[in-house]
């Protein structure tokens, strides 16, 4: 579960950042065909309703090309409200039915705004993480089939407290390699493991890093010589 625990994270962002696009769309293109077949008019705000929360909605009256009078209770509550009373209105109605109007300003694009905004944070977040992904697995890939072998001394094993599951860190095992040449020192860090590994390696151990010959800064730290984890 662990091991599988940043694609599950990944697609439920993906998911609900789809979902919320999805409403943010579909909220935002139903008051454009409303605004596009609709009839526009000005309305009066006479009145105003209240949330619990203490925000205010317009109520508006206006009249259709028929004559008659109708009321349109907005149902965007803001503090303050974003209309004065008796302040006048644009507004569009579909003609064979009143009572689906849009109001110009806050009230067009609040919902929309709201749920696109975050189905964008939501969507970065899930979309983002499966492309650090398939990148690293592509790179790891290389790695594997071009990359330069290194033997590099293991200097510590200790938990990555940047990221915790249920509560627990994982553990990563820290290396270092000294590279001749160019007289510098390169230190690297194992992927996350679910497990303490230190029981697992032996006083001065050296692990298998695959670099890139033209960058050292590039690699993968290979611990295929732990057991798989069983839990």
């Amino acid at each position: 579960m662990k091991n599988n625990f940043f694609g599950i994270f990944f697609a439920i962002f993906a998911a609900v950042g789809t979902l919320f696009c999805a409403i943010g769309f579909f909220s935002w293109s139903a008051d454009q065909t409303i605004k596009r077949n609709g009839i526009k008019t000005t309305g009066t705000v006479v009145s105003f309703s209240s949330s619990s929360k203490g925000g205010r909605a317009p109520v508006i009256s206006f009249m259709t090309q028929s004559g008659e009078s109708r009321t349109y209770y907005s149902s965007t509550y803001s503090s303050p409200p974003s209309y004065d009373e008796g302040e006048n209105v644009t507004l569009w109605y579909l003609p064979n039915d009143p009572d689906e109007v849009v109001l110009s300003g806050l009230d067009s694009w609040l919902l929309p705004g709201i749920f696109g905004g975050m189905g964008l944070v939501f969507g970065a977040i899930g979309y983002g993480g499966f492309i650090w992904r398939w990148r690293r697995k592509r790179l790891n890939d290389w790695l594997r089939l071009h990359g330069q072998i290194i033997m590099a001394d293991v200097v510590d094993v200790r938990y990555n407290t940047s990221l915790s599951v249920g509560g627990k860190h994982p553990w990563m095992i820290i290396a270092q390699y000294f590279e001749p040449q160019s007289q510098k020192v390169y230190s690297y860090e194992s992927d996350n493991i679910w497990f303490n590994p230190a029981p697992f390696m032996s006083p001065g151990q050296k692990v298998t890093v695959r670099v890139s010959p033209k960058d050292y800064g590039v690699y993968e730290v290979d611990t295929s010589f732990l057991p798989k984890q069983g839990n």
